[in-house]
């Protein structure tokens, strides 16, 4: 009998049907604020993103912890493109997750995670830049 080691599944990249929202129309993400609401935002991904780098930004994105909850599956992983965070949320119970640029409050442990991609990645002072116009530290 011959043991197999079980690695974990690839995450799968969920685009959604008809979904342009999180589209944007440059080479660079972009925050989009909604009209009339400066507290709602929409994250627009590069144009120039092509299929397999929204699937390779959710098989290398950090968990983020569910808080109180238990549940199998992360519901947010955060990723760094070009010194840009992303978000990506489920829908489906962890089997894909659809991502796009992230503002907002970030963990201080989760940034300092994010910042060691971001140096890993050479791409350590856009990071900073969107850490200091997008990003609010909050907690640890």
């Amino acid at each position: 009998m011959t043991v197999e080691s079980k690695s974990a599944p690839e995450r799968r990249y969920d685009k959604g049907e008809r979904r342009h929202k999180h589209v944007g129309r440059g080479s660079e993400p972009e925050i989009e604020f909604v009209p009339g609401n400066p507290r709602m935002w929409i994250g627009k991904c590069p144009a120039t993103f092509a299929p397999d780098d929204h699937i390779r930004l959710v098989n290398e994105a950090i968990p983020e912890s569910n808080g109180d909850r238990e549940l199998p599956f992360p519901k947010k992983l955060y990723a760094v493109h070009a010194g840009a965070i992303y978000e990506g949320q489920t829908s489906d119970r962890g089997k894909s997750y659809h991502g796009y640029p992230y503002r907002g409050k970030l963990a201080g442990s989760l940034l300092d995670t994010l910042r060691g991609v971001a140096v890993e990645k050479g791409c350590e002072k856009e990071f900073e830049f969107w850490v200091k116009r997008h990003i609010e530290v909050h907690g640890i």
